[in-house]
């Protein structure tokens, strides 16, 4: 009996090694600006079906100088594409402060097939916005 346990345990240890070396991350330095927020870096992650995500980016502080505050809001919608044409889209996130930001998520592959279990090379980010409480960010063309 003894030798049997120890090979199942054997085995867990496999599958579990099996899945870490599975995982994946990246990170890239980009470059886009809209409506005065630089956006800088992005960093992704796999964790099985799912693509954690982080979006860094500066926040002008004559953006939110505004007397009205519905004004110093901004809403942005961002889409990461993979050099496989794979793209992860993400949902609108608001800023409404200035400074350098994050915005940190995570996008669920599982009802396209799990492809984020699949290494994926970054090809660009994307990223669309607009100014004040309640507007609604472009989609991509």
């Amino acid at each position: 009996m003894r030798p049997s346990a120890v090979f199942g345990f054997a085995a867990a240890v496999l599958s579990v090694a099996s899945v870490a070396l599975a995982a994946w991350s990246q990170g890239a330095e980009i470059s886009a600006t809209v409506h005065g927020h630089a956006f800088k870096r992005v960093e992704v992650e796999s964790s099985d079906c799912v693509l954690n995500y982080k979006l860094y980016f500066d926040a002008p502080a004559d953006g939110y100088a505004s007397g009205a505050p519905t004004r110093n809001v901004y809403l942005f919608r961002a889409r990461i594409e993979f050099a496989s044409d794979k793209v992860a889209t993400l949902p609108v996130f608001a800023n409404r402060a200035p400074g350098a930001r994050m915005y940190e998520n995570h996008f669920d592959s599982s009802a396209e097939g799990c492809w984020v279990k699949d290494k994926q090379a970054l090809r660009r980010v994307k990223v669309e916005g607009c100014r004040g409480d309640g507007c609604t960010p472009e989609f991509f063309h």
